[in-house]
């Protein structure tokens, strides 16, 4: 078989493995349009409950439909992780929109509403499992209503601020984050924290101080560097 013909067929396997994972979990629980898949056995109760939060979060959003489906993957296991991150491995969860609208998160404690990190603790803050299944899934949502084209040009601190925006909900504290922001606080460095604060800050600043659409956020051609500016002038 020539390189591109195998290519090809790897790239059949992988796409049909994103969108048909079931053989590989075998626990799996819907609530409403939102579906929970597991390796690994959970109490039915704990999941509708983590299912609940994660959908009333996701419905603040204008870009929620509550007739498309969707579908959350917990990957327990070592070499599930390997095989639907790929090359992501390690990360809290993937979304590979346009390619499936499922969603792979790692490994997870149902029961107490926890993503568990390499480390083997639960995610820090309010970082909770219903946060990363809200996080992920938004990023179908953002993707649908911008086009495929749209997704993969909007900025970082759109894509990820966004899904953060959605996910944390109320538990975001605005003028907090400011403060740290203003203060070059560590927490507001993506790069250093591995957390999204500032991008959802910035987010915040448009969609709750500016009175911005969800739409024009995803569409205005406004730079980080712009938002940025305005908390900073707001500050004065």
């Amino acid at each position: 078989m020539k390189s591109g013909a195998l290519l090809a067929s790897v790239a059949a396997v992988a796409l049909l493995l994103l969108n048909v994972p079931e053989p590989f979990f075998y626990t799996s629980l819907r609530v409403n349009n939102l579906t929970l898949h597991s390796d690994r056995p959970f109490a039915a109760a704990a999941g509708r409950h983590v299912l609940e939060l994660a959908e009333a979060r996701l419905a603040t959003s204008p870009l929620y439909d509550a007739k498309q489906e969707h579908a959350v993957y917990l990957c327990n296991s070592r070499w599930r992780q390997a095989l639907f991150f790929n090359y992501r491995y390690g990360v809290g969860g993937v979304n590979y929109y346009p390619l499936t609208s499922n969603v792979f998160l790692r490994e997870a404690s149902v029961e107490t509403n926890c993503l568990i990190g390499p480390s083997g603790r639960c995610a820090s803050g309010d970082r909770t499992l219903a946060y990363f299944i809200a996080h992920e899934i938004t990023h179908s949502l953002t993707g649908r209503a911008v086009s495929n084209v749209g997704f993969s040009r909007l900025p970082e601190w759109k894509r990820e601020g966004y899904a953060d925006y959605v996910a944390r909900g109320s538990t975001f504290n605005y003028e907090e984050s400011k403060r740290a922001f203003l203060a070059s606080d560590d927490t507001m460095d993506p790069a250093k924290s591995g957390l999204y604060l500032r991008f959802n800050l910035l987010v915040a600043h448009l969609l709750d101080k500016e009175q911005w659409t969800v739409q024009r956020l995803l569409t205005d051609p406004i730079e980080q560097t712009e938002v940025e500016a305005m908390l900073r002038n707001a500050a004065r």
